[in-house]
């Protein structure tokens, strides 16, 4: 069983959050409709970074881990909600 889990980290301003916020729950939407086991979680950094942009962090897990094919897929639901181009995406598994 592959135990990977996806972070998909980006920076946005402050004054974009609510926008974006909007875009999450769309994006929630779309993950169940897309494969209904692909489980998300979204965070933040609780303080503003010093270059004034605010972190957020998309955190993805499945029952049987996440493929590439299914990293490019939630990337592109997650531009169809509206959220940011610039993600970056870090893949990790259980420490052997």
């Amino acid at each position: 069983m592959n135990q990977s889990i996806l972070y998909v980290y980006y920076k946005l301003q402050p004054i974009d959050h609510i926008v974006f916020k909007d875009g999450i729950a769309r994006l929630q939407q779309e993950i169940e409709k897309f494969d209904s086991l692909l489980k998300f979680q979204i965070l933040q950094r609780p303080e503003i970074g010093s270059d004034g942009n605010e972190t957020w962090m998309e955190v993805y897990h499945h029952p049987k881990g996440i493929t590439p094919l299914m990293i490019q897929q939630i990337n592109q639901i997650a531009l169809s909600c509206g959220l940011p181009e610039q993600r970056k995406n870090e893949l990790f598994i259980p420490l052997r």
